[in-house]
């Protein structure tokens, strides 16, 4: 890509993304399945990044899925049950325990979906590499599916996962 045309990609990603933020006396931006138009894939990228600061930085599961996915959401993760609240409820568990972190986020999307990956350490000597992957309706997550690579700390890459 033109060196050009990435900075206005980056400008207008980062302009998207304040505008879903919220602003003292301004709502917190909330998802519309009904949205299209030219901007969309921009949209949707904004709404990532704001779900993925919330999920992956902040840990606050229930504002990030009342945000960014308030209907029907499709599962794919063979150890999870289907649906909004399974979802809310086992994140909302795993990092209540204060040894569970996560770091390294890197947010990605286009075409109408979206990816995360993160570093999960879920114990003093238990990391992994992992990688959301969600499909947009309009701005909202509706669908999902995850994989997870265990970091043993003796790779053979030394910059393996990250």
């Amino acid at each position: 890509m033109h060196p050009f045309f990435a900075l206005i990609s980056a400008l207008a990603l980062a302009l998207v993304a304040s505008a879903t933020s919220s602003y003292e006396g301004f709502p917190p931006a909330v998802c519309n399945n009904r949205t299209t138009g030219p901007n969309l894939e921009v949209k949707q990228q904004a709404a990532l990044a704001d779900f993925a600061h919330l999920y992956i930085d902040l840990h606050d599961i229930q504002t990030a899925y009342d945000r960014w996915v308030p209907g029907e959401y499709i599962q794919h993760n063979p150890n999870a049950p289907q649906g909004r609240e399974a979802a809310i409820q086992i994140l909302s568990a795993g990092f209540a325990n204060p040894e569970v972190t996560s770091t390294n986020a890197t947010v990605f999307g286009g075409q109408g979906f979206g990816a995360i990956h993160f570093k999960l350490t879920v114990s003093p000597t238990t990391s992994f590499a992992v990688v959301d992957y969600f499909r947009f309706q309009g701005t909202c997550i509706v669908e999902h599916w995850d994989v997870l690579q265990q970091i043993f700390g003796n790779e053979t890459n030394p910059i393996a996962f990250f």
